[in-house]
């Protein structure tokens, strides 16, 4: 273990995307088990607070208001420093992580594995160097074993709050959509372009399961909403439900966890999938 007394305040930095914001919460809850009684504090961008701010293994959440710039993450370090966190736990490891982490003198700062190069050479070359390797909310669980932290055997986990259920049932019954049936949630977009399935194919793949009468929902940003006109033009509204730009990521997450399957591209809604307990088919592209 790290040489540190005792360990009362806990603060993790990840500002971003989707999906590893949700990947930590595994290491969140690990954090939990092993000291209980601490504050564990979070700092993420604004536009993605509520994705931890439900947890109930978070104490406080800060939101980074990025659009303000530089000016915005030097006022929240400085706000934080304040709170003499025993441990700085940085699970994004980049320019702006390392600028917010050097201002706690103080605490014992723990950085997690990247791989970055061998993700380059996979993402951009296809050429695999991954052995034997653990998976990433794995990995953020492993930055903190040098305090004592260890894996519980369990994966990730998300927490709907009952108004976001609320307000999606409310969504639904608008649409006639009726939740308790059997449906397909299908995330045709992606951060990148070399990440995305062609639309040719989710479409196909929606003519399939409609055709042994599977409803599927269509769901996404507003980035995503011409890719889902397309995918559901010619089809039912009984059969195909397009949320696409309609619900925010605690709706879309209300949405999924009562759905039997999502297949999804490497994404956030992926990642959000397998933490709520849904099956998922990830579609993984690169440029080869």
């Amino acid at each position: 273990m790290s040489k540190v007394g005792k360990i009362e305040r806990i603060l993790i930095f990840r500002l971003s995307s989707i999906g590893d914001i949700i990947l930590t919460s595994a290491l969140i809850r690990c954090l939990r088990n092993t000291y209980p009684l601490a504050q564990i504090d979070f700092v993420v961008k604004s536009q993605f607070v509520q994705l931890v701010e439900s947890n109930p293994n978070i104490s406080t959440v800060y939101g980074f208001e990025s659009k303000k710039g530089f000016s915005e993450l030097k006022r929240l370090r400085n706000q934080l420093v304040e709170n003499n966190y025993d441990v700085f736990l940085d699970i994004h490891k980049n320019y702006r992580s390392l600028f917010f982490r050097s201002a706690f003198k103080n605490a014992v700062v723990l950085k997690y594995k990247k791989n970055i190069f061998k993700r380059t050479l996979l993402v951009s070359f296809g050429i695999n160097r991954y052995k034997n390797e653990l998976p990433v909310y794995r990995r953020f669980i492993e930055a903190a074993k040098s305090i004592g932290v260890e894996y519980d055997g369990r994966k990730t986990d998300f927490f709907v709050p009952d108004n976001a259920k609320q307000s999606f049932s409310a969504i639904a019954l608008a649409k006639q959509f009726n939740v308790s049936k059997q449906y397909v949630a299908i995330m045709c977009g992606a951060s990148f372009e070399n990440k995305k399935w062609p639309k040719e194919n989710f479409k196909v793949l929606v003519q399939r399961l409609t055709d042994i009468n599977i409803p599927v929902v269509l769901v996404g940003g507003k980035s995503e909403i011409q890719d889902t006109e397309f995918i559901a033009e010619g089809f039912s509204e009984t059969d195909v439900f397009n949320f696409t730009g309609v619900l925010d990521l605690l709706q879309t997450a209300a949405l999924l966890k009562s759905a039997t399957l999502t297949v999804s591209n490497d994404t956030g809604m992926l990642h959000l999938s397998e933490a709520l307990g849904v099956p998922v088919v990830g579609i993984y592209r690169y440029n080869g």
